[in-house]
């Protein structure tokens, strides 16, 4: 029998462990958008939501599904009715089944972590434990599982996807139609939870494009497979975008009207300002500390909560059991949160660094070395375009006062996949110098030990108010 890891079972256990905490502890109507999301549950499951239902109405159905089917079970049961746009007791606990329902994702989502870490560097026990020591230490992970909206479900089949991808590279010179179906069933599931789940098709063009221009041998096994892939995706999503289409005249609606693109859109603090001066990004990483500045807010809201829906309570957006804001007291540790978190930043930096540079492992090592580096290129291009495509939507959809769509949630999909591209640069640091990376290991733990306050929920009502 195989020897059970305990350091990676008791991460495993321990990230899980929180995200289960929060979804049982969390309240169902605190969240981005909240009271949206509960909206669009209650109009499934007999019909897509429209505009006058929910702001949400723009957004991909499957994560709302199971959720709607205990609504509408729970109003038979109870012999209540429902009325349209009302939140009920019916509606609250649907909204807590979807955040059970998030318990169970982040337990597949860590396992396959774990999976692909076994495809990259089969029995490197090493490469698991960062990885998941990396993405345990992320406070927008436990955020964002806390809340009944998509990225949830868009997160599992992101990290389902690249599992799948990642035994595909590995397996390049056998790949065929078939080999492209189960991806192809990913794909569509993350374009089924999200809108953003388009961004990996870029990533996967540029996997193509380095197949084709260097290595002719696998040009026709790959071109099969992706083109299986795009098929399969396009059957099981495209049935939810071309109903936009039908209804709303774009296959990517949105609540806002869009801007042509233009850096004007933005006034130059969005671009320019750090959150440095002063040093306000460590003192008060709060909303309205830094207004529509893209990145204090982004940075804070990926470690802290700088809007205001998980441990940041704020006075006119809770009625529970505290019914009071806490900015004070929360503002000094969560600018302490900002400055110790720099450690595992610079680590996800030099990680995204690494990924940038792996052509030359994939051109000129063994065959191991370049698959492992074609991987590594592949995450940093999913990475890469998903920020870069952010950037543009927030560009189009300018919010020049607060900037309240600078959320990192909308990019969880994204971030953990710097987990994977960071335990990579720490493996290599643990071949050269075992006691540094032990080292670096332990401080990571400080950093947890530090951050956990912030990774547990304060908006704590059990099942219904």
């Amino acid at each position: 029998m195989r020897k059970v890891d305990k350091l990676l079972l008791a991460l495993f256990v321990g990230i899980n462990l929180l995200v289960l905490a929060n979804s049982v502890l969390h309240d169902p109507e605190i969240g981005y958008d909240g009271s949206e999301h509960l909206k669009y549950i209650q109009a499934l499951p007999y019909r897509l939501p429209d505009d006058k239902d929910t702001r949400e109405f723009f957004s991909p159905p499957l994560p709302y599904i199971l959720p709607s089917l205990v609504d509408k079970a729970c109003h038979r049961l109870s012999g209540t009715s429902e009325v349209a746009g009302t939140i009920d007791d019916c509606l609250r606990a649907a909204g807590k089944s979807a955040q059970l329902i998030n318990f169970i994702l982040s337990l597949g989502a860590t396992f396959l972590l774990i999976r692909i870490g076994e495809i990259v560097r089969p029995g490197d026990r090493f490469f698991k434990v960062s990885s998941l020591a990396l993405l345990g230490v992320m406070t927008v992970y436990y955020k964002t599982f806390s809340q009944v909206r998509g990225e949830p479900y868009l997160l599992f089949f992101s990290i389902w996807a690249i599992y799948l991808f990642a035994k595909l590279i590995y397996t390049r010179e056998r790949a065929s139609w078939r080999t492209g179906v189960l991806p192809g069933a990913a794909l569509g599931a993350m374009m089924l939870s999200r809108q953003w789940g388009v961004m990996l098709a870029p990533a996967l063009a540029g996997l193509w494009v380095l197949v084709w221009v260097f290595e002719k041998n696998n040009r026709q096994q790959l071109t099969k497979s992706l083109t299986a892939c795009a098929v399969i995706a396009f059957l099981v999503s495209g049935w939810f975008y071309f109903s936009l289409y039908a209804r709303y005249g774009t296959f990517l609606a949105f609540n806002r009207a869009p801007m042509a693109f233009s850096f004007a859109n933005q006034p130059t603090s969005f671009y320019r300002n750090t959150g440095l001066k002063g040093l306000l990004l460590f003192k008060s990483p709060v909303r309205g500390t830094f207004d529509n500045q893209l990145f204090p807010i982004f940075y804070s809201d990926t470690w802290g909560d700088y809007w205001g829906h998980f441990v940041f309570i704020q006075d006119r957006s809770y009625l529970g059991e505290l019914g009071y804001g806490n900015r004070d007291q929360i503002a000094p540790y969560l600018g302490r949160v900002n400055a110790v978190s720099l450690y595992p930043s610079l680590i996800f930096l030099t990680g995204m660094a690494l990924g940038g540079f792996s052509l030359r492992g994939f051109l000129r090592g063994d065959a191991q070395e370049k698959s492992r580096s074609l991987f590594n290129i592949f995450l940093f291009l999913f990475v890469m375009v998903s920020f870069l495509l952010f950037f543009y939507f927030l560009i189009v959809y300018p919010i020049p006062d607060q900037g309240d769509t600078i959320k990192a949630a909308y990019l969880l999909h994204a971030l953990v996949v710097l987990p994977l591209l960071g335990a990579e640069f720490l493996e290599r640091v643990r071949v050269r110098y075992p006691r540094v990376y032990s080292g670096g290991l332990a401080l990571l733990g400080l950093v947890f030990l530090h951050n956990l306050p912030a990774m547990i929920t304060r908006y704590r009502v059990l099942f219904l108010r």
